[in-house]
């Protein structure tokens, strides 16, 4: 019976399964294997960044409280079942350090994970992209994903960003028509 209670624990780890992966910009990632390592990139800021990301990894900070990601309104696209949750520190040198947990999405299927600002909110200004068809809200699609067969994905995220307080929305879309399956709506955090 201790072994079948140790083997669920191991299976519902977040640290043994979770991918572990640093946006350096957009289109521009690096995944870490399975110890934690990756190579050092030869740019100095994305070296610091991920030796921050690494050391936090193995030395967390202190974590704001698990936020949830839930089904949008009327304007997104709703799937029967699905959640998520986003676990994230307050303040992290050079970027947002997120762990992103989510369930019961469409097996094997792509999804796109975003940071979505609004012009009158913190940190709108310093994100990649302008809306279609807005004139200053600003999104970064920072990184497509793929879920597994039971349509669940976790990974533990570095996202280097510009220095400053952000006040963001966290998307998930589908690439099928890009309409947003999860979110949450605006949540802090704060970039040294």
């Amino acid at each position: 019976m201790k072994t079948l209670l140790l083997l669920v624990g191991l299976l519902f780890s977040t640290s043994l399964w979770a991918q572990q992966i640093v946006v350096f910009a957009k289109g521009d990632t690096l995944t870490l294997d399975a110890k934690g390592t990756a190579p050092t990139p030869k740019e100095p800021a994305k070296a610091a960044f991920l030796a921050s990301y690494q050391t936090d990894l193995t030395h967390p900070s202190a974590f704001a409280p698990i936020i949830p990601l839930i089904a949008p309104p009327e304007w997104g696209k709703a799937i029967p079942g699905a959640a998520g949750s986003l676990k994230f520190h307050d303040k992290f040198q050079g970027g947002l350090f997120v762990h992103v947990v989510l369930t019961d999405l469409v097996p094997h299927h792509l999804y796109i994970l975003t940071l979505n600002g609004k012009p009158e909110l913190a940190g709108n200004e310093r994100l990649v992209d302008l809306v279609p068809g807005m004139d200053k809200e600003r999104f970064f699609d920072f990184h497509k994903i793929t879920t597994d067969a039971h349509g669940r994905y976790e990974a533990t995220y570095g996202i280097a960003l510009l220095p400053g307080p952000y006040h963001v929305r966290f998307y998930v879309k589908d690439t099928d028509d890009f309409k947003i399956v999860l979110y949450h709506d605006y949540f802090k955090f704060g970039v040294e």
